[in-house]
């Protein structure tokens, strides 16, 4: 049965897609680093030293000459962007106020760093909007002679290449972006290529767990790895096949053998229910499944023992012997169970047969052994009782004669069974037997058989059995009366070729037979209660019984006491012949 498959929230697909998107971001971000170090923080701090190289240079320039050069060195070294300023010993500006577009007042901070100047300290301040103002002392002869205040600010030129650099990096913040996002939509691509041919080969392996073995695996046919392991399940599954394969056929064998067991066999778990069974178990398995009650305690018992046995397990109106052993690998037990119903009754039957037989033997030989005791003591002087007494060993070694030739007959049969059969003339068979009898005075015999009667069997045996209930029939009509032999076609129900039959009947006018005698007159030396029975060995029924048995027929009776008998035998047909079937 296939499982029900769990949906993932994530899947391989977006971890791969996720993995590539970082790998680009990364990427992206260590070239906007490495792009970034010239930008306008570096160009900040590049414009502030040179402003301050500018100051330092203006500085020495005025502490190298007379005071009275300050201006002209100072409007020297000004140009658009760069103003500067000369201030005394006591802080007296000693230039103009304004230069380059810019006042000396104007610059925030300015006098502060004059006088921290004029201490001897360089003071150099950034300001927000950009500018850079620097104050160092004037140094001539040793002596602090003033101080020089210099404030720079980006040219246009500058001004246009830091906004030219700035409008590059947004550009290339954008790129990024956009770089990021195409490296996310083809890394879900390629993730969804590699994890739909994986997803492919899980449903193959699915398929091949739930036994799906006959379908190839498709995508096998590339180079890399994933068709690799394609490969490696379509060797597996091909593989399997053949073990599964192997393993059904020795299944079925097994299971055809225990079908085929006469003995019950079942796997039974220790509260009773079957696991498994054969054919031969269903009689010993209740409807709920599990085992009859007789058998679970002898299951218990193999289940705590290891193994148990009963020869005698009486279950309804049948015996069984029971074979019980623990398989612990399995937490179960297995029972084999044999009905020993028909084997005790055969036991019995046998015993009784041989009881009876030496029963019918000792009363003739005893009148053997008896007239030969009195002939020895003198009576074969007598003519008269010599005479009588050979007559009766005559009759005593006949009556011998005849049961042997029936006991020899009934152990034919019991040992040769159901053998081989033939399609025979029934017509034929039942005139050979109407003349090997004789008819009594005053009983009058009809034969009567429809044309083309063939039936499978054995004509030899059909013979032997007519021959028998014709004699039984005629022995026990008194005249006048009438016995009659009759052969046709029948059908047994449920119609069809195979249901075909040949039926033959005995039928008399005579004593009849008693209603409770009518189900035992096949048993073996059953001879009956009436007078007329005590002539015989009660064995030639039961010797008919078995003969119809071996030829695959039946055999029955129906009676009414005082009206007469119908002794009946029902063959399997055969069909006609083109020539005639002896």
């Amino acid at each position: 049965m296939a499982t029900a498959r769990r949906r993932r929230p994530f899947g391989v697909r977006l971890y791969l897609a996720l993995a590539f998107a970082a790998v680009a971001l990364i990427t992206a971000g260590l070239a906007y680093l490495l792009a970034n170090d010239t930008g306008e923080p570096e160009a900040d701090r590049e414009l502030t030293d040179l402003a301050v190289g500018r100051t330092a240079g203006l500085a020495d320039a005025l502490g190298s000459r007379p005071g009275g050069d300050t201006p002209a060195t100072l409007s020297g070294s000004t140009d658009a962007g760069f103003a500067a300023w000369a201030f005394d010993a006591e802080g007296k500006l000693l230039t103009p106020e304004s230069g380059e577009g810019i006042s000396v007042d104007a610059v925030k901070g300015g006098r502060e760093a004059v006088r921290d100047a004029l201490l001897g300290s360089g003071v150099v301040v950034d300001r927000p909007e950009g500018a850079t103002v620097v104050a160092l002392p004037i140094l001539r002869n040793g002596r602090i002679a003033g101080a020089v205040l210099a404030h720079s600010t980006r040219s246009p030129e500058v001004a246009d290449a830091l906004r030219a650099a700035k409008d590059a990096r947004e550009d290339r913040i954008t790129a990024l972006g956009v770089a990021v996002i195409v490296a996310v939509l083809i890394s879900f691509l390629i993730a969804s290529a590699i994890t739909s041919r994986v997803k492919r080969l899980a449903e193959s392996a699915a398929r091949i767990s739930e036994g799906g073995l006959d379908e190839p695996l498709q995508g096998t046919g590339g180079r890399d790895e994933i068709s690799d392991l394609g490969r490696a399940l379509e060797t597996m599954r091909d593989t399997l096949r053949g073990s599964f394969g192997a393993l059904r056929e020795e299944r079925d064998r097994l299971s055809a053998i225990f079908e085929a067991l006469a003995d019950a066999v079942m796997v039974v778990q220790a509260d009773g229910e079957v696991r498994f069974s054969n054919a031969a178990a269903h009689e010993l398995i209740d409807l709920d499944g599990r085992a009859i009650g007789p058998l679970i305690p002898w299951l218990r018992r193999a289940s705590r023992r290891g193994t148990s046995e009963h020869d005698a397990l009486a279950f309804r109106d049948r015996v069984y012997s029971v074979n019980a052993r623990e398989l612990p690998a399995e937490g179960a037990v297995l029972a084999v169970v044999r009905d020993r119903t028909e084997e005790l009754r055969r036991e019995v039957a046998e015993r009784e047969f041989v009881s009876n037989a030496a029963h019918e033997l000792r009363n003739p030989i005893a009148g053997i052994s008896g007239a030969i005791e009195v002939l020895q003591d003198g009576a074969k002087e007598d003519r008269g009782a010599r005479d009588h007494f050979l007559g009766r060993l005559s009759e005593d070694a006949e009556r011998i004669s005849r049961l042997t030739d029936s006991l020899l007959t009934l152990a034919r049969m019991e040992a040769v069974g159901e053998g081989g059969t033939e399609a025979f003339d029934v017509a034929i068979v039942m005139r050979e037997a109407s003349e090997a009898v004789s008819v009594p005075a005053g009983v009058e015999f009809e034969l009567e058989v429809v044309p083309d009667l063939v039936a499978q069997g054995d004509r030899v045996l059909l013979r032997q059995v007519l021959v028998g209930l014709l004699t039984n029939a005629l022995k026990h009509t008194p005249p006048p009366g009438r016995v009659s032999l009759r052969g046709r076609r029948g059908r047994r129900e449920g119609g069809g070729d195979r249901e075909a039959e040949v039926r033959l009947e005995v039928t008399d006018t005579g004593t009849g037979i008693a209603p409770e005698e009518v189900g035992r007159i096949f048993e073996r030396f059953y001879r009956g209660t009436g007078s007329l029975e005590k002539e015989g060995f009660g064995l030639g029924l039961s010797i008919a019984r078995r003969m119809v048995d071996v030829m695959g027929g039946e055999i029955g009776v129906s009676s009414e006491p005082g009206e007469g008998s119908t002794f009946w035998v029902h063959l399997r047909a055969a069909k006609p012949a083109p020539t005639p079937i002896a």
